[in-house]
């Protein structure tokens, strides 16, 4: 079978964080062969950019013969070009692209995020002349766009909207603006505008600088249209991906934090091995004998969190708890994310402490169960609900999350059992904790075999 394939040219960042590198990361994972050809290298890390050194045209040409002797490629990427002189030096291959349809996108690198210089020559100039006639999609972020149409960075989606229409009116391409530096927003908003149709994609802004994301946007959208879909659904393909990998960033240095590139794919993934993990544990929770004697008024409910989970959204449990009925225990649903509310705020509280401790069941509150907690050697902790803060009252997320803390701070660890003799209103519980739902059911039932 052919690979399809996708061609970035831009610049070389030695620390992986963006660029060409970069680039080729992202293609791989969405499902396309990168090809990269270098246009400078450059010195930076996620601290900063210290400066550059822009290849000579008979490299450039050089790269672009071998590369393209080759193979068909069915996208292109263009990033970092350094130089007018560069630039004026691809154009004879980007009108080659355009005559064979090769999509083009083209991310206007002029500077960099703090405002060192990426660029020698006037590249408003050169790129209305050679670059933007042969490019299908632009995609600045807000300052390169205001930039390219003589303005003002866009303080507002408004104002972004009304920069999208100007240049796709002077250029005639469709662009999309990413909207990440757009100040006073607590989401980014990023729009596309094909002079027939314009859509905006909104996620969370996620705090703290991260290294990478304009090429990110740009070589995602490559890849997609490379594997053979239109610039509407690249972009909501692509959007998605982002808005993974930016929720995934990750500190590869002292600097900046870079995208998530892989956090997409392995994303997935993990979520289908918590998923499985879980529904295999509710299984076996289910067939074992006399585990229904475990189950508290309330039901039970098993919750295994992703790693890193930062909300209820990821972690996993049984839609409408486990109940007892008669001699048997028995699943009113089916496992899925954001399923769970009290056990999964004690899960998320015990992972600040250990990120291990992954999953968690409540089971019902017995001296004949703590017993067997004691038999079988479980560490276990205990807090007191009397003691619970008086503006905690009524919330019982906030006294999941003090109680789990209140139990760990009395032993230093995360226990494997934290309990707690109720209140009134509240149903005496004990929660059992463990790295994965098959570890905590394993637990439930060695404890079901010595009530």
């Amino acid at each position: 079978m052919k690979a399809k394939v996708a061609l970035t040219i831009g610049g070389l960042d030695p620390s992986g964080g963006a660029g060409i590198t970069a680039d080729v990361v992202t293609f791989s994972v969405i499902g396309v062969h990168g090809a990269a050809v270098a246009t400078a290298l450059t010195y930076q890390n996620t601290r900063g950019v210290y400066g550059f050194w822009a290849v000579s045209e008979r490299d450039l040409r050089a790269q672009m013969d071998a590369v393209l002797e080759d193979v068909d490629v069915a996208a292109v990427k263009l990033g970092m070009l350094a130089s007018d002189r560069l630039a004026h030096e691809l154009g004879p291959y980007l009108s080659k692209f355009k005559g064979d349809r090769v999509p083009v996108v083209f991310d206007p690198v002029m500077k960099a995020g703090a405002g060192q210089p990426l660029y020698e020559g006037v590249p408003e100039k050169t790129f209305a002349d050679v670059i933007l006639p042969h490019v299908s999609l632009a995609t600045p972020n807000s300052v390169e766009l205001a930039y390219l149409v003589d303005d003002e960075p866009a303080q507002n989606q408004g104002e972004l909207r009304t920069q999208v229409r100007v240049f796709q009116g002077r250029y005639g391409l469709a662009v999309l603006a990413t909207g990440g530096h757009v100040s006073g927003k607590a989401d980014v908003v990023d729009v596309l505008f094909t002079g027939a149709e314009m859509r905006e994609y909104r996620r969370a802004r996620v705090e703290g600088p991260i290294h990478g994301t304009g090429c990110l946007v740009a070589a995602a959208v490559t890849a997609y249209l490379a594997s053979g879909m239109d610039v509407l659904e690249a972009f909501e393909r692509a959007e998605e991906y982002v808005s993974a990998a930016v929720i995934g960033a990750f500190a590869a240095g002292k600097g900046a934090a870079v995208p998530g590139r892989t956090a997409a794919v392995f994303g997935d993934a993990e979520r289908w091995r918590v998923y499985n993990n879980l529904l295999r544990a509710v299984n076996v929770f289910e067939a074992a004998s006399g585990t229904y004697k475990l189950i508290p008024e309330v039901g039970t409910n098993i919750a295994y969190a992703l790693p890193d989970a930062r909300s209820g959204d990821e972690v996993c449990a049984v839609s409408g708890r486990i109940a007892r009925v008669g001699a048997a225990a028995r699943a009113c649903g089916t496992p899925a994310f954001g399923a769970s509310g009290h056990m999964a705020r004690a899960v998320l509280a015990a992972m600040k402490h250990d990120a291990s401790a992954r999953a968690g069941m409540n089971v019902r509150f017995g001296d004949d169960v703590l017993a067997a907690c004691s038999e079988l050697k479980y560490r276990g902790a205990g807090f007191d609900r009397a003691r619970e803060p008086a503006e905690f009252a009524g919330d019982e997320g906030r006294t999941v999350k003090w109680g789990v803390d209140e139990a760990v701070a009395g032993v230093g660890i995360v226990p494997e059992i934290i309990f707690d003799r109720g209140a009134v209103g509240k149903e005496p519980m004990v929660r059992i904790f463990g790295r994965d739902a098959m570890e905590v059911v394993r637990r439930a039932v060695a404890i079901s075999r010595r009530l």
